[in-house]
C-alpha cells in the first residue's frame, strides 16, 4: 500500500488521500521523549549517545484530527541514575523509573502502539536523533523500527517553513504566538506531545493562522538591508561654488 502525507495531497484542506480509486483515512502521531544525561564517567557510551529516554509520551489522532489513544511510559535508564536538574525540569525522579521498563521493552511497546500511523511527528529533529543513537547504544534489533523510523517528520521544522523562517522555535512559544495557553506541564512527554498535535491542528486551518500569526510572520522576515552610498544620500544636494 501506498501512503502520501496530507501535505502532498493537492487538496491540503482534507483530510483523506484517495488512492487507486479507494479513500484511506489518515492516521497521525505526535511523540514527545524526556531524557536523562549520561554523566562523564561513560567516555565510550558518550562517543555514541549523550543521553537516555526516560519518558516516552504519544497521541494519536484521526482524519478530522481528533485524539484517538494516547501512549505514556516511563523507561528505567540503566547508565545513570536520573540527575537531580533533571528531576527539576521534568519531575520525574528515580522512584518513578525504577519499576519502569527498560529501552527496548518501551521501544517495543511504542513501536507496536503506533505501527497504524501514516506519519509522526515530533518537536525538532532531537527526538529521532536520540530515539537512533540509544537504539545504537543498545543494540536494539527490531524489525518494525525502520517502518517507523521512515515515517518520522520534525514539525518545529514545518512549522518554521509556515512562518518563512529557519528559526528554531520553542513548543511553548508556538502555542502561545497562536493565542493558546499550554496544556498540563511543559517537560512532561505526554502533553509536549499533546501541545504539538495542538499546534498542527491549528496550522491546518490556513486561513486563520495566517491571519493570528500575521505579526508574527512579520517579524521572522528578513529585514531588508541599506545599500545606499554616501553619494546617494547626498546626490539631491546641490553646493554653489
Amino acid at each position: 500500500m501506498i501512503f502520501c502525507t496530507l501535505e502532498n495531497h493537492k487538496k491540503d484542506s482534507f483530510s483523506e488521500v484517495e488512492i487507486i480509486g479507494r479513500v484511506v483515512a489518515m492516521i497521525y502521531v505526535f511523540v514527545d521523549f524526556e531524557m536523562n544525561q549520561i554523566d562523564n564517567s561513560h567516555q565510550d557510551v558518550l562517543k555514541i549517545c549523550k543521553n537516555e529516554i526516560i519518558e516516552i509520551g504519544a497521541v494519536k489522532l484521526n482524519d478530522t484530527y481528533q485524539e484517538i489513544d494516547s501512549f505514556k511510559t516511563y523507561v528505567r535508564p540503566v547508565i545513570t541514575p536520573v540527575m537531580d536538574r533533571i528531576t527539576k525540569l521534568t519531575g520525574i525522579t528515580n522512584e518513578m523509573v525504577d519499576s519502569a521498563p527498560e529501552f527496548a521493552e518501551a521501544a517495543g511497546r511504542f513501536i507496536e502502539w503506533c505501527m497504524d500511523a501514516d506519519v509522526i511527528y515530533a518537536w525538532s529533529e532531537n527526538d529521532l536523533r536520540q530515539f537512533n543513537r540509544e537504539r545504537k547504544l543498545k543494540k536494539y534489533n527490531n524489525p518494525a523500527v525502520q517502518k517507523v523510523v521512515g515515517k518520522w517528520k520534525d514539525f518545529q521544522k514545518e512549522f518554521a517553513r509556515l512562518l518563512g523562517t529557519k528559526r528554531r522555535i520553542a513548543l511553548s512559544d508556538a502555542v502561545f504566538y497562536l493565542g493558546e495557553d499550554f496544556q498540563g506541564e511543559e517537560h512532561d512527554a505526554l502533553w509536549d506531545a499533546r501541545n504539538t498535535a495542538e499546534v498542527f491542528i491549528l496550522s491546518k486551518d490556513r486561513e486563520k493562522f495566517e491571519r493570528i500569526m500575521a505579526p508574527i510572520m512579520n517579524a521572522y522576515q528578513p529585514k531588508k538591508t541599506m545599500t545606499y552610498s554616501i553619494g546617494d544620500l547626498f546626490k539631491d544636494i546641490h553646493i554653489d561654488q
